[in-house]
């Protein structure tokens, strides 16, 4: 028993980094697009590219402050200061002490890591009555700033064998055939954790990839070509096999649904809202994409094509990073080739592996298509809470690109057939106090909206649904 408690808590630490690191990954694409409309051979506007490089540049510090505010318990603005505060002191002792180091990306991620760490067990301290109006946030700050000069000293004596340790697996290990598809398919089964982003930042902490990160140049350049195909063309692919099985099988085609799906990968490189559609449904079907995934970068080592990725590798990130890369031009034959396999293999196991998407025959679910999802965001959000047995059956809530994750005091009050109706794509139900809901685009919009109702109704909601329901009432 603690062994398993010791796994879900850590697993649930490295689930709140991953959903942490969504930010500074959020900003790379703006970076990306800026330096690249600089260049001479577009718009030659400098102060563009200089714009998009001091983004990259200051790539550590935003980590910092993404991680001190993502990692605190209600958003707190101070804890985010603190993370900043924090990654100066520690980044500039080190360069103190220890010159020429390339550690300021890892800077970045440990002082927002302790700065929440600190702070979370500070406001558990009992102080002095004269002390306690500064307790939510002074001794937070300075003591995690204390915690943060004291990782100097280890810091300068460990980094530089782990940094080559790190680049030895980046630039040896992960550039064969074989360590490529470890890497994609890895990459690809820790998407339901939220964990893929931890896998990305750890493998850009290696000195190759920080100098690729200060020059504003695509990152990981030697392995993450095959990631292409499989984003712009093989879940498009994915798509349509669903879409044919649906018409085969006679039930709601989902048509406009999965187009949109297929065009938000393929587009801009958002990959989850198809991925969460067999994540946890039909793992047949994510276990496949897991390792065609592999396959394709393997694939791409093998032929020696090599284009880094900005942030997602979608086709706005194809077309900017197509210039610096080796052999780009392949990657679009060979994504033609896994738009086929996509749709050949997805055809195939659909017959053995259902998905979540409404399954009733078409002459039931016409009727129903008549009860609109409401545009208006709040009343959407009232819809949803309707649909959860209302607010006082919902206890925690967080919300991660674009699923969101609840905690209900009783699964029996929840009318999960009204879900399709109200737009979502997809949904598990984890246990029988927690659901996952695959809204796309419009979750943080609606979670935001939830909190709103909660505040003017004075009911609190915690931001850990995957904590251990709580016995009492609020």
């Amino acid at each position: 028993m603690p062994v398993q408690n010791a796994r879900k808590i850590l697993t649930q630490s490295l689930q709140r980094l991953g959903y942490a690191l969504l930010l500074p990954v959020s900003i790379l694409p703006l970076a990306a697009l800026l330096y690249r409309l600089g260049q001479p051979d577009v718009l030659d506007l400098a102060v563009l590219s200089l714009a998009g490089r001091a983004l990259f540049s200051q790539m550590p510090l935003i980590y910092a402050v993404a991680i001190a505010f993502g990692l605190s318990r209600q958003g707190q603005g101070a804890q985010a200061l603190a993370g900043a505060v924090n990654f100066l002191l520690l980044s500039s002792a080190l360069a103190t002490l220890q010159p020429g180091l390339h550690a300021d990306m890892i800077c970045g991620l440990l002082a927002g890591l302790t700065t929440a760490m600190v702070c979370s067990w500070t406001r558990s301290l009992s102080l002095p009555g004269w002390l306690r109006p500064l307790q939510e946030e002074l001794p937070g700050l300075l003591l995690s700033a204390l915690a943060s000069l004291l990782l100097v000293v280890p810091l300068a004596l460990l980094w530089p064998l782990l940094e080559q340790g790190i680049t030895l697996l980046a630039s040896d290990l992960l550039t064969t055939p074989f360590g490529a598809f470890c890497y994609g398919v890895l990459n690809r089964l820790l998407i339901p954790l939220g964990l893929h982003q931890v896998l990305g930042s750890l493998m850009g902490l290696g000195e190759s990839n920080l100098q690729a990160l200060s020059a504003a140049q695509p990152l990981h350049e030697g392995y993450v070509a095959g990631l292409y195909p499989v984003i712009m063309f093989g879940l498009p692919g994915a798509c349509f096999a669903i879409w044919l099985h649906r018409q085969r099988m006679r039930r709601l085609p989902q048509g406009g649904l999965l187009l949109t799906l297929a065009l938000t990968s393929a587009l801009v490189g958002i990959t989850e809202p198809i991925e969460f559609l067999f994540a946890f449904t039909a793992p047949w079907l994510f276990l496949a994409h897991a390792l065609l995934t592999g396959l394709s970068l393997a694939i791409c080592s093998g032929l020696g094509i090599q284009v880094g990725s900005y942030f997602s590798a979608g086709l706005l990130d194809l077309v900017l990073s197509y210039g610096s890369g080796e052999h780009s031009f392949w990657l679009i034959p060979l994504g033609i080739l896994f738009f086929v396999i996509y749709a050949l293999v997805f055809s195939r196991l659909l017959e053995y592996a259902p998905l979540s998407l409404p399954s009733k025959p078409i002459a039931e679910e016409l009727p129903q298509l008549a009860t609109v999802a409401p545009t208006d965001p709040q009343m959407l959000a009232i819809q949803y809470l309707k649909m959860l047995g209302g607010m006082d059956n919902l206890q925690a809530m967080s919300v991660c690109l674009t699923r969101l994750s609840l905690r209900v005091r009783e699964m029996a009050l929840v009318d999960q057939s009204r879900l399709a109706r109200l737009g979502c794509l997809s949904w598990i139900q984890l246990n029988e106090h927690q659901l996952v809901l695959v809204l796309g685009p419009n979750a943080g919009l609606i979670e935001g909206q939830i909190r709103m109702l909660a505040e003017r109704q004075s009911v609190p909601l915690g931001l850990e649904p995957g904590q251990a329901p709580l016995s009492q009432h609020r």
